[in-house]
């Protein structure tokens, strides 16, 4: 199913909801730190350079590989899912899995999410957003 909205922060507040919601099934969480247009909202944009200051300290020594792609979200944490909510939409990629099974992606640099999840989870992520006061949330065919 994919959903989209009207506004960045209706989309921020619907991936909180997806978020808490993914870290309590077990699922495993990536993002991709880069960007097709730059971020213009201050704390968006300083959680996106933190994280890519971050990935890049964490490869030194790894080698191979571009450090921004792929980089793991705890979403059992409050950071986690403050970076999941606050950058999955604005970046070229994030996506997380349930063992094998893609249950979220995003659609680059939109406010459009791809869920494969139960129907009656889905609506309720829905309605808890709408509760915390996402008004633009809308179904995409």
């Amino acid at each position: 199913m994919k959903i989209t909205s009207g506004t960045d922060t209706d989309m921020e507040i619907f991936l909180t909801a997806v978020g808490e919601h993914l870290g309590k099934i077990g699922a495993e969480a990536t993002i991709d730190l880069y960007t097709d247009t730059e971020i213009d909202e201050p704390e968006p944009n300083r959680l996106l350079v933190a994280m890519q200051q971050a990935a890049l300290a964490d490869s030194t020594g790894r080698g191979g590989g571009d450090p921004y792609m792929g980089v793991p979200l705890d979403l059992t944490t409050s950071d986690g899912l403050t970076d999941f909510a606050r950058l999955a939409h604005r970046t070229i990629g994030c996506e997380a899995f349930l063992g094998r099974k893609l249950v979220f992606t995003t659609i680059e640099n939109e406010r459009m999410v791809c869920l494969d999840l139960p129907d009656g989870d889905v609506e309720a992520l829905e309605a808890q957003a709408r509760h915390a006061g996402a008004t633009t949330l809308s179904h995409v065919a």
